[in-house]
């Protein structure tokens, strides 16, 4: 029987027009009364989960920056955390400005940006949920001077081209993971950080066997997931390579999309 359900955000449980549902909300309280835990599961920093999300009071731990970080919630304490050093992260982001492609940062649960522009491009693409950190403008130096550990670079160009050169380069770095996103878009994190791996940590902390677990997601990041929890499904959304990983494919997100999704696997699978 499933105990847990972990959700992707973005093409997930949050609408096209990047809100969150009123079927989704009263769906996270109705099952959450029958028993069920959820956990948000997100390339987003932890300052970028939903507040609508947040304010229920009912979800207890999250993961996030693909699965680089694992946070109890009530006392904002990681219990898992896969992180680039600042060593690395700064070399790396040295690396990368020749290649002139935008660049943020995760690290302790926020977003870092290097220009004001750049934020609001960030808000209108993706989500406004985040709290607004300085700008800064020399990533490199900022790391080192704080000694931050990083859970995830951001990178960004309208060149695809430009975004594959650079990815050839970070070849030489075998201790990093540097998945395309999308055309013009990847990150980079440290090499075995993914949502699969820290969900298998969560469910040995919480003592809930993976046969117990659902997971719910519609991009490549959520495939991590898939290939470790048998119940899962796949957004309408999703790529053909994403939905092939999944047991299930579900609606779209929106209009109830999610939990649609997930009564309809309940009803299929009899879970």
């Amino acid at each position: 029987m499933i105990k847990l359900i972990a959700f992707d955000i973005d093409g997930t449980s949050i609408n096209h027009l990047r809100k969150v549902d009123p079927e989704t909300l009263s769906f996270f309280k109705e099952y959450h009364k029958k028993g069920y835990q959820f956990i948000p599961t997100t390339g987003r920093s932890l300052d970028g989960i939903p507040q609508a999300m947040l304010d229920l009071g009912i979800m207890d731990y999250a993961i996030s920056s693909n699965g680089a970080r694992v946070t109890n919630l009530k006392t904002g304490e990681d219990i898992f955390a896969h992180l680039l050093s600042p060593e690395r992260a700064a070399e790396l982001i040295d690396l990368i400005k020749p290649y002139n492609v935008r660049v943020t940062v995760h690290a302790n649960g926020v977003c870092y940006d290097t220009g004001r522009f750049q934020r609001l491009g960030r808000k209108i693409l993706f989500h406004s949920e985040f709290e607004e950190t300085p700008i800064v403008r020399d990533l490199a130096t900022f790391i080192r001077e704080n000694q931050l550990m990083v859970e995830k670079i951001q990178l960004f160009s309208l060149s695809r081209k430009r975004l594959m050169k650079l990815q050839r380069k970070l070849d030489e770095f075998k201790d990093i993971s540097y998945p395309m996103s999308s055309s013009n878009y990847f990150e980079v994190t440290k090499k075995g950080a993914n949502k699969g791996r820290a969900l298998t940590y969560l469910s040995g902390y919480l003592e809930i066997p993976l046969n117990e677990i659902l997971v719910i997601g519609d991009d490549s990041n959520d495939i991590a997931m898939f290939k470790v929890i048998e119940n899962s499904i796949a957004m309408e959304n999703a790529s053909d390579r994403v939905k092939n990983h999944a047991k299930f494919v579900g609606f779209p997100n929106r209009k109830g999309g999610f939990s649609k999704s997930i009564i309809a696997y309940f009803e299929k699978y009899g879970v």
